[in-house]
Formats: C-alpha cells, structure tokens, sequence
C-alpha cells in the first residue's frame, strides 16, 4: 500500500541539472543541520481550524491525541473543510504549507515540481477552455506550460467555481506540481526522510535514512540519518543496502557515504524506478532498524 502511494512521491523539477550528489557532498552538512531545525507540531491555526470541524476543543488532550493519530492527508482535509465550500488557490497553498510545511509558491516560482512536455488531460482540457479554445485544442498548448503552476492551479480552480473537494485538490496538486501529499502521507511513521527542492517533505526526529533528490529529479542520493548514526554510532551504510541499490543501478561513494545515482537517459527518474527505491529502503528500515 504504501508503496503504491510512494512512487510518485518524490517532487520533479524542470530547472538545470543540479545534482543530488553534489548536494549530499556539498550541502549535506547543511542539510542534516537544518533536519534538526524543523518543527514537526500543527500550528495553532491548523489546531483551532481542525478543532471547529470535528467539534472539540482546541485545547484539550482528547484533540491533541486525534490529531496524532490522524494522517496529515486527513488533517489537510480538516483544515480545507472549515474554510468554506469554496477554496480559493491561495488559501489551498496555504493550507499545504501550514500542513505539510511544503511551500507550493517556492515550488511555482522556482519552476520546479513534475518535468512535463504536457499536463495531463483534464489540466489541460480545463486550461484549454479557460483561454477560450475547445477542450481539444491543441493552439495554445505551448502557452499553457510556459505559465507558472500557480497560473494553472489558478485557472483551473476557476473553470470549476472553486469549488472542489480535499480528495480532488490532492490530486490536483500532483498533476500540477508533482506533490503526491496522499503517498508523503503515507510514509508519516515509516523512518525514511525525503528532502528535496531544499525542502522537507518527509521527517521525523527517528529517520534512518535520508533520500534527497536534484532538482529536475534526475539525480537521487541515499545516506544516513542522524538516528541510525544513534543507532549504529557510524555513518557508513549497511552493506545489505548497497547490495541492493548498486544492483539497481546506484554507485557508491564510500568515501563520502553516500549512494548515487543518475538516471542516464538525462530524464526525471521514472515512477517505478522511485517505487523499487523506497521499497528497498523500507524493507531495509522494517528489517534491521525499525524501533
């Protein structure tokens, strides 16, 4: 199950090819430093958005018990549902930051997210119709994905009256940016760290590993997370680890600790590609680490 969400998880980008390896050479320190900087708890506007939905009290045990317990795709939900029937892209945005501390405007303004040629269909039909064109014209395709993903999630929630469900702005959100929230969700608890578009996307303070994409998605890097040197007092990868992931076509970098890869087709990593990875990793973290 979870792999089925995980494999378009990681986020894609269209900007140059920086390489994930020289991030885990080069930046890799300031990485791990900012892993421990980051806080994990809901806001106090989230608590008293969510608190208002299901009716409790923003301050008490019972609410803080629920909102550990509830996925954060759930939680996102919530906080949707008290903002009205009518979600403005802005407010859905914001919501996401606020949530999963994953910032979509960076995302839009940096050109990163999902390496497309083309939307998929209903984006583009809907786009399509928002410039005047018939759902299956093709003129104004190329304007389409020159705009910014704010532009397109703009549009789109405007074609349809703003007015759509938390399950659809999910999946919206992926075929724009390339953001699976439902498959982040689903790795909540699993002690594997996904840090890419130097953000977050997944973290716990018990991560073994840290899997770190480049900004296009065409490099993928492996290495240790502060919890397994807690656990292991080393840095250096389990050697069942590198077994698997060299057999899958990774290189590694002793030296540095790291395991590599770069897809050779200059291509985003496909989506089976990240399914098999990650559940490498977290067959690797149930096995012999998981606590």
């Amino acid at each position: 199950m979870v792999l089925a969400m995980a494999t378009s998880m990681l986020l894609m980008g269209t900007a140059g090819n920086v390489s994930a390896h020289e991030s885990a050479g080069d930046a890799k320190t300031q990485t791990q430093e900012s892993y421990t900087q980051q806080d994990a708890k809901y806001s106090k506007k989230v608590v008293k958005a969510v608190s208002e939905v299901l009716e409790m009290n923003a301050e008490s045990a019972e609410l803080e018990i629920t909102l550990r317990q509830l996925p954060k795709i759930k939680v996102l939900e919530l906080y949707l549902a008290s903002l009205g029937k009518k979600l403005k892209d802005n407010e859905i945005r914001r919501a996401v930051d606020e949530v999963f501390d994953i910032d979509l405007n960076y995302v839009s303004k940096k050109d990163y997210g999902s390496k497309l040629s083309i939307y998929p269909a209903p984006v583009m039909e809907s786009l399509r119709v928002s410039l005047k064109e018939e759902r299956d014209s093709t003129k104004k395709d190329e304007r389409i994905m020159d705009m910014s993903k704010n532009e397109v999630m703009d549009r789109y929630l405007k074609e349809f009256d703003y007015a759509l469900s938390g399950a659809e702005v999910n999946v919206l959100i992926n075929q724009i940016f390339g953001v699976n929230l439902v498959g982040i969700s689903g790795l909540e608890g699993k002690q594997l760290a996904i840090n890419s578009k130097g953000q977050w996307i997944v973290k716990s303070d018990r991560d073994v590993f840290i899997l770190e994409s480049s900004l296009d998605d065409v490099d993928v890097s492996i290495y240790a997370g502060p919890y397994f040197e807690q656990l292991t007092g080393s840095k250096e990868l389990p050697v069942s680890l590198v077994a698997k992931l060299t057999a899958l076509g990774f290189e590694y970098k002793e030296e540095q600790q790291v395991l590599y890869y770069k897809n050779p087709n200059g291509e985003s990593v496909p989506d089976a590609f990240k399914g098999q990875l990650i559940g490498i990793l977290l067959g690797t973290i149930a096995e012999e680490y998981a606590k």
